[in-house]
């Protein structure tokens, strides 16, 4: 069992990079509901599902989520030892550089679907993050991707009637 910096048991991960981790994703959930809420309605429905409503719910959720790892890493755990009489592990090193990795291909990938377009774009970042995430298996990973990408583009597509982004290099040009 690993423990955190403040000396309390944790899940492994020190509890500072816990709660950097959790204002992180609060501020990008935040400035999600700021952007999503510029979005365009159907005008004239009102049961309209509109493009910002799902962007604002999973942003709820992902301020939620935040919250609950934020405040379970500050509030003591119960049952737990107060000092353990034997001495502790060093804490395993928390590993900055996967998520430096995934924050710039986040950021080369929201980049790329203006350029490229979705379809590409998703199939070749979700192989990324898959094994960035761990993922070893070289046909799983690209199945998966793949399955991902087509899922997504069907819903926003037909259900949502949103069509996603192909991309400015593959735009013909009106003459």
């Amino acid at each position: 069992m690993s423990h955190s910096s403040g000396g309390t048991p944790g899940s492994g991960t020190p509890r500072s990079a816990d709660l950097f981790a959790g204002a992180v994703v609060a501020a990008v959930a935040v400035a999600a509901i700021v952007v999503s809420g510029g979005f365009p309605t159907m005008a004239g429905l009102d049961t309209d599902v509109g493009p910002a409503r799902f962007p604002i719910i999973y942003a709820g959720a992902l301020l939620v989520l935040s919250a609950i790892l934020v405040i379970g890493r500050l509030l003591p755990k119960r049952g737990a030892p107060v000092a353990p009489a034997e001495p502790q592990a060093p804490a395993e090193a928390f590993r900055f550089h996967r998520v430096a990795i995934g924050v710039v291909a986040t950021a080369v990938y929201i980049y790329m679907l203006s350029l490229i377009g979705y379809l590409p774009t998703t199939v070749v970042f979700l192989i990324g993050m898959m094994r960035l995430m761990g993922m070893r298996s070289w046909v799983r990973a690209p199945i998966i991707a793949v399955a991902v990408t087509a899922f997504l583009y069907l819903v926003f597509l037909y259900a949502l009637q949103i069509p996603l982004p192909d991309g400015s290099l593959f735009e013909t040009g009106e003459f």
